[in-house]
């Protein structure tokens, strides 16, 4: 190896000077722990996440496709697009996803008024067209439903910057309570449809105890915060 006493830098090639100073090298053999000429190795990043979503975008058409075609089958025997009441979530869970990629920063939040928007909107266009309680009984329900499953499971992906977003699943967790109240409660709902309202409880009530089993520590003590206990 070829060594330069002033810049105290090794090279491995066959050259004469020093590519820093220009001073001429000497032939040494390595000795200590110096840097080399050269440039680290580069570690090339998986593009497993961007096959993972490719997979589960063309399950999610797949079954998109699929579920159009069989209530296009059977309208005549069944003449209700129910379709959509499976398709919509989907739809929705990719615009969640590409939301929260987007807002890197306080996306909890984003996606909480995101939520409560289309909600007031969809109320708005049940009303419009002589409220039918398809909104507060389908579509709102499986809204929350699918933030309730994507949203924790991406800030626990997280889960150094969990403390930030509990306020934010806290409140996705209220708005779960509230609307399944209002299924039991009052007459905003289609009658003896209370799945729904089921559903919404359950997945309110599993993100609160998720958020104490796995983080008690941190959602307390934020939750002492918001409240001021």
């Amino acid at each position: 190896m070829r060594y330069c006493q002033h810049c105290h830098a090794y090279y491995y090639k066959k050259e004469t000077t020093c590519t820093i100073c220009g001073r001429p090298l000497i032939e040494k053999n390595y000795e200590s722990k110096v840097i080399t000429q050269g440039y680290p190795t580069i570690k090339l990043k998986s593009n497993k996440a961007k096959f993972v979503s490719k997979i589960f975008g063309v399950i999610s058409i797949a079954v998109v496709i699929i579920l159009a075609m069989i209530n296009f089958a059977t309208y005549n025997s069944n003449p209700t697009p129910w379709s959509l009441i499976a398709i919509g979530p989907i739809v929705y869970a990719w615009i969640l996803l590409s939301q929260i990629v987007v807002s890197k920063h306080n996306y909890p939040t984003k996606v909480n008024r995101q939520v409560v928007l289309i909600s007031l909107v969809l109320i708005l266009i049940d009303v419009i067209t002589e409220y039918k309680a398809w909104s507060l009984t389908y579509v709102i329900p499986a809204l929350l439903v699918t933030t309730t499953i994507i949203l924790p499971i991406v800030v626990a992906s997280k889960p150094k910057t969990y403390y930030l977003h509990v306020r934010s699943l806290f409140f996705l967790m209220i708005m779960n309570f509230v609307v399944g109240i209002i299924g039991f409660t009052t007459p905003f709902m289609e009658t003896g449809v209370t799945w729904t309202s089921l559903s919404v409880l359950a997945v309110g009530i599993l993100l609160l105890s998720t958020m104490f089993t796995f983080a008690r520590k941190d959602t307390w003590t934020e939750l002492i915060k918001i409240f001021r206990i």
